[in-house]
């Protein structure tokens, strides 16, 4: 998957703070205005995730924190820049050919748009090219980015960060203040080694937040949906209010609060150095629930996915107007695990008659490679709620119905491509999902990209998969005439004709693990099949199979819709 990264080049012209350490023109030196270390503004794209809007410089108020050292000739870490803070300019300099500066002095002065004062004096930096390496670290804003610098470490080797300002969604805020989730970015961090110093060095920022929303509709024929309910991780009813509840089988496995601090720490092995990230508990809510938009008791459930966004996703002083709430990222230690979802619901006859139907336990399992809320990402939740149900009636759960609920699209989305993925709920769940499928309210299929698809328990464990038709766990994937729905699929004799050798679509099961974008897949528990032509297509899992000639095989099905990908 492709990021919203926000770009803040660093132009290195180089230059060595000693002339002794010179090798000539042809080595990248000279003591000229070129010399000088320069941040440059050719920044690339940042996540939609952000209440900061327009260019680079406006994302990051006009502002960002740096450390850096190099590496010297004895092998050690010396410190070049210690905490510097860097700030727009349009006037051109010896330290700014590129519209950030960084040389200022600590009294009587305020630098850029975000009026930056300094608790230093800032000095002007030259590359040193008897060093083989330079490594930087950044984070904007300015007041919630410090390196921390060991007192006692003589290596002076980069190790973490404090990051302060951390804000995000975890219960639900009906009547309170809306929450303060302003944008906190941290950069990747980046070695330049001494053949790369005259190439622009970009600091690629990422959102130290996420956003998540979810939302419900139903297409029910006959009935709309006027009441729905959640229960809490572990609870034997559902909740009197009306949001939507993620719950977790781990404990704290969601966070939230506001002002919340965290640590960033810094690896530099391997090809690509990393970070990770913790949470301080000050402030910090953790808890196996979290909770989306409310929904009016009462009201009928949106009927369509491209519902309007209080009818789709509720409502909640938390918000956005899109329908997103802002999230801290789980932490990176946290190994991800399911979310799920169970609720009540009742059906309520739209032939004026005034019938009922209350249906209990109603359960899906979003799989744990979709559940981690990673940094700088979107996630959409949708969940689509047919007639079929995994739910019961009445007061026997043995009398469950034979079909799921539909969950459709868990999406994770950072920078222009998308991820969209599709749940029904039942044994099993099956959760397809395609790159750049996320549309501003919703989600859409395309033909010409791969679709993939899993298939779990109500807990979120994946099962194997096949192609051999004649076991449990083999998929099949068909192309449909029209629209159909899975209880048609189950239940017509007309529609299940249509389930032949002549529509299936070539379905493959990969027998080697595979990423899709930050999705790993594993190795036989995923199917994959491209659609070459709009319309609808049916999933087809082997629940149970023939037995005796007299026991028809069983299957369970998701209809996916594929629309024409534009050119």
């Amino acid at each position: 998957m492709n990021k919203y990264f926000l770009y803040a080049a660093s132009v290195l012209a180089l230059a060595s703070c000693s002339s002794d350490d010179f090798l000539g023109e042809n080595s990248g030196n000279g003591q000229n205005s070129s010399s000088a270390i320069n941040f440059s503004g050719d920044a690339g794209k940042i996540t939609r995730a952000t209440s900061n809007t327009g260019d680079y410089v406006k994302m990051l108020d006009g502002q960002f924190k740096i450390y850096g050292v190099k590496m010297a000739t004895d092998g050690k870490l010396k410190s070049v820049f210690v905490n510097y803070s860097v700030w727009d300019d349009v006037n051109n300099t010896t330290s700014n050919t590129k519209g950030w500066e960084y040389v200022g002095t600590k009294e009587g002065a305020t630098y850029g748009t975000g009026n930056i004062s300094l608790d230093k004096d800032q000095t002007i930096k030259f590359w040193d090219y008897s060093a083989s390496e330079y490594r930087f670290v950044a984070g904007s804003p300015i007041s919630a980015f410090t390196y921390n610098v060991p007192v006692t470490d003589e290596s002076k080797e980069i190790k973490s960060a404090t990051i302060t300002g951390l804000a995000g969604h975890i219960n639900a805020n009906e009547a309170g203040q809306a929450i303060t989730t302003n944008p906190v970015y941290i950069a990747e961090p980046i070695v330049v080694k001494k053949t790369e110093y005259q190439e622009p060095v970009q600091f690629s920022f990422k959102r130290q937040q996420a956003m998540v929303r979810v939302g419900l509709y139903e297409t029910i024929p006959g009935y709309s949906i006027t009441e729905i309910n959640f229960y809490k991780a572990g609870g034997s009813k559902a909740e009197a209010v009306n949001n939507i509840i993620l719950t977790s089988g781990t404990e704290n496995y969601f966070v939230g609060g506001s002002n919340v601090k965290g640590t960033i720490t810094y690896n530099w092995t391997g090809t690509t150095p990393s970070y990770t990230y913790t949470y301080d508990n000050t402030n910090l809510t953790k808890s196996q629930n979290w909770c989306a938009g409310k929904f009016e008791p009462h009201n009928q459930l949106a009927t369509v996915s491209t519902a309007a966004v209080a009818e789709l996703y509720g409502k909640d002083n938390d918000m956005s107007t899109n329908g997103y709430f802002t999230v801290i990222p789980t932490p990176s230690a946290t190994k991800a695990a399911p979310i799920l979802i169970k609720c009540d619901y009742t059906l309520t006859s739209d032939d004026g008659s005034g019938e009922t139907i209350k249906v209990t336990g109603a359960t899906a399992a979003i799989p744990a490679a979709f559940s981690k809320w990673e940094a700088n990402t979107r996630y959409t939740y949708l969940f689509k709620i047919s007639q079929n149900t995994n739910g019961y009636t009445g007061d026997d759960p043995t009398k469950a119905g034979l079909y799921p609920i539909t969950f459709d699209a868990a999406v994770k989305e950072s920078t222009d491509a998308m991820q969209g993925t599709v749940t029904t709920v039942s044994t099993p769940s099956i959760t397809t999902y395609q790159d750049g499928s996320v549309t501003d309210a919703s989600v859409e299929y395309k033909t010409g990209k791969a679709i993939y698809a899993t298939a779990t328990n109500d807990k979120g464990e994946e099962y194997i998969l096949t192609t051999d038709g004649t076991v449990v766990g083999n998929v099949q994937v068909y192309k449909l005439s029209k629209e159909r729905n899975e209880a048609e699929l189950q239940v017509s004799e007309v529609v299940k004709a249509e389930i032949t050798n002549d529509t299936k679509i070539t379905t493959t099961v990969p027998t080697t693990e595979t990423t899709v974008g930050n999705v790993t897949l594993a190795a036989n528990k995923y199917l994959s099949f491209t659609p070459d032509a709009a319309g609808f297509y049916a999933i087809q899992y082997l629940v149970q199979a023939a037995a005796d000639g007299s026991t028809p095989a069983v299957y369970a099905y998701k209809v996916v819709e594929v629309k024409a990908a534009t050119k």
